[in-house]
């Protein structure tokens, strides 16, 4: 082959790609096509779960601890499904405990002992954490992203953006039932936990702001720093270390959708469901907080919805994740048959098992586990 014309061929491709390495890429790499993500290149920590998967799969460890690297292989799958639907930074972080999930399968075993511990004595192990945005019963959250940018190792808030901070204070003021986590956040430039210690010092300072200039209580707010957890940007640039040096709100609510202004950003609502055994089909009796759902969303029409089903651990894990969808599915059809909302506005998620909220041992916590959450996207103009 001429070699000019070979050159010509892959200069194109190199160009490209070293093009990408100066610009600060760091975190990309040729895509391989795993996932149905479309473009050239793919963020790393997708594939490095795929890698992980597989490293695991040829150690044989789907043989040696099939229920636990299923559950590596479906977490790795989910990050997947999140990247699809546009939500970079979150499908990123799933990725990245996919790959921890992957690395940390069948660890040696201390005794057989821990494998008898009974229900409800010391060192048995609690339910996994779930989001913080989970809603809890008879209750709403809001999820509000305060667009506050702070300097390099401060905590101060800065005066142009106490406006962002009296959103959260106007509202809790109007509805004095509410209470609220502030949760803080840094980039991950720094000693890891130094940055949990920063976001917490942010926190608090909202938290102190809010009390000082707002009358809200202290029994009302709380404050939590995560460090550099949950990116919201890539930290390969300064504006992305900016953004993820921020302040979410997450106000907890005991009041009917119908009655309050439109959140700024997201609405998590807890729709106490109740299911026959081993069936998707909804009770007539739960129509009316389904309804709820439709109306906000018919009222608001630039919302979207992910409705997440959940089950208990009763049976199989690949059962409870199918009979999960299909709850979820029944809710997005009633929501399409019944309030007319548009079928692109809506999604449906199960995840079996895999978010307690409480003990399976009793049946009050399985009944908590088997649960609806609508979980409404706001893209309201103020």
């Amino acid at each position: 082959m001429n070699l000019p014309k070979v050159l010509r061929v892959f200069s194109l491709p190199m160009l490209l790609a070293s093009m990408a390495a100066l610009s600060g890429c760091a975190h990309y790499e040729v895509n391989n096509g795993h996932g149905s993500i479309p473009g050239y290149y793919i963020r790393s920590e997708m594939q490095e779960a795929d890698r992980a998967v597989e490293s695991a799969r040829q150690a044989g460890k789907d043989k040696t601890c099939p229920a636990e690297f299923k559950a590596a292989e479906d977490a790795r799958n989910n990050a997947y499904d999140v990247f699809r639907a546009c939500h970079t930074e979150e499908g990123v972080a799933l990725a990245k405990k996919a790959t921890a999930q992957a690395n940390a399968l069948c660890p040696p075993r201390a005794a057989a002992v821990e494998e008898i511990i009974p229900v409800g004595e010391p060192g048995q192990l609690k339910p996994e954490p779930v989001p913080v945005v989970e809603p809890t019963p008879d209750r709403i959250k809001y999820c509000v992203y305060l667009g506050i940018e702070y300097d390099i190792n401060k905590a101060d808030i800065r005066p142009e953006y106490r406006d962002e901070v009296a959103r959260v204070g106007d509202f809790m003021k109007k509805y004095p039932s509410t209470t609220a986590v502030i949760e803080g956040y840094a980039d991950e430039v720094g000693d890891r936990a130094y940055n949990v210690q920063l976001s917490q010092r942010r926190a608090e300072g909202v938290v102190k702001y809010l009390e000082d200039n707002f009358g809200i209580a202290p029994a009302r707010l709380s404050a939590k720093g995560y460090g550099e957890a949950k990116p919201v940007a890539d930290n390969a640039t300064d504006a992305g270390r900016q953004k993820n040096r921020h302040i979410n709100a997450i106000i907890d609510c005991a009041l009917d959708v119908k009655d309050i202004a439109p959140p700024p950003e997201r609405l998590c609502m807890n729709l106490k469901l109740e299911f026959a055994s081993d069936s998707p089909r909804i009770d007539p009796r739960f129509y009316d907080q389904i309804d709820a759902v439709g109306e906000y969303m018919k009222k608001y029409p630039t919302t979207t919805a992910v409705i997440e089903g959940h089950t208990d651990s009763m049976g199989s894990a690949e059962h409870n994740l199918k009979l999960s969808q299909q709850r979820a599915e029944s809710v997005v059809h009633y929501l399409i048959e019944k309030s007319g909302i548009d079928g692109v506005r809506l999604s449906a998620k199960g995840y079996g098992a895999t978010r307690q909220i409480a003990y399976n041992d009793t049946p009050e916590g399985r009944q908590q586990n088997r649960r609806i959450n609508a979980i409404i996207d706001c893209v309201i103009k103020k």
